[in-house]
């Protein structure tokens, strides 16, 4: 019925708009981007003088504002991915670098011609894909896989040195020398080959998401090479390359966003929902407000049982 669908599109319209749709924003985004392990990120504060708990605050609302902003301008999710812009406040935008911002109010900021592009350069997601003491391009990888793209490694087999101890054997490697080390280990070749560039491309980030161009006396290389071949030589050229990657995006989006609306996990039978859920998404340029809408119009939503709604986190 097209009646139908154009009056179910004008409400969803309306209720993104509505300042109640911030709880889909607290609690969608905030436990698909796992921003809800941000609070208890420690970082050592001797390595990290400026992290705090102002900053960790300010860099959640950060994220959150940031994905409100694209809901609320009814943009395609892969902005998610490649915005050039941001939200920050005159404490956040120091803390990064960002000049000419002034006050406590978050407004937006254009990343052009920066070094920053997307959520993966968000302080929240690099913090929480890091240790107290270091990055960890491993967890960013890994982070990468399952939030992002909906393709999660397996477990790390038993009885394989971890990555500490490949490091603490050779104190004078660099992490990127340590991870090769690591890899050349047949157990952890397949999982890491995948994995390490794509952490690996944002190490100019440091473990609370400040630029830096050096990793104590070794200078950063971030530069890498995705299994495909394809080759990128800073975090912005990954993004780009990451782009290339849009089916499972949106395939990994719908299937989060509608484990949310259900309340429940997926099951097989779920797929011929997530299909159709892509395909309305699809002939409106991937907008915020077409996987809404069509979700709300899916079989499976309407005929879920009321229950608490809650995705996995990593």
């Amino acid at each position: 019925n097209k009646y139908l669908t154009t009056s179910t599109e004008y409400q969803i319209k309306r209720m993104i708009a509505d300042s109640k749709a911030n709880a889909l924003v607290e609690n969608f985004a905030g436990q698909w981007l796992t921003l809800r392990k941000l609070d208890s990120i420690q970082a050592d504060p001797t390595l990290f003088p400026d992290w705090d708990d102002r900053i960790k605050q300010l860099a959640k609302r950060e994220t959150l504002t940031f994905f409100a902003g694209i809901m609320r301008d009814d943009l395609s999710v892969l902005t998610l991915l490649n915005a050039e812009f941001t939200y920050v406040n005159q404490d956040l935008a120091d803390y990064y670098g960002i000049r000419n911002v002034r006050g406590s109010q978050f407004r937006k900021v254009s990343l052009s011609g920066s070094q920053r592009a997307g959520l993966l350069t968000h302080a929240s997601i690099l913090a929480v894909t890091s240790n107290p003491t270091r990055t960890s391009p491993v967890k960013r990888g890994k982070w990468i896989l399952e939030s992002l793209l909906g393709d999660p490694p397996p477990p790390a087999p038993p009885n394989v040195p971890t990555l500490e101890a490949t490091q603490k054997d050779n104190e004078n490697m660099t992490l990127r020398q340590a991870l090769e080390l690591h890899r050349s280990n047949p157990s952890c070749a397949s999982c890491h080959r995948v994995m390490d560039p794509l952490g690996l491309g944002f190490e100019n980030f440091d473990a609370i998401g400040q630029w830096r161009d050096q990793d104590g006396q070794n200078p950063i290389d971030a530069a890498g090479e995705l299994p495909d071949g394809r080759r990128f030589g800073n975090a912005v050229e990954l993004v780009q390359m990451l782009q290339s990657r849009q089916p499972e995006i949106m395939r990994n989006f719908a299937g989060k966003l509608l484990t949310y609306a259900l309340g429940r996990g997926l099951e097989p039978y779920d797929n011929c929902a997530i299909d159709s859920i892509i395909s309305l998404a699809q002939s409106q340029d991937y907008r915020l407000s077409a996987f809404i809408q069509a979700i709300v119009t899916s079989e499976p939503f309407l005929h879920r049982r009321t229950t608490v709604a809650r995705i996995s986190e990593p």
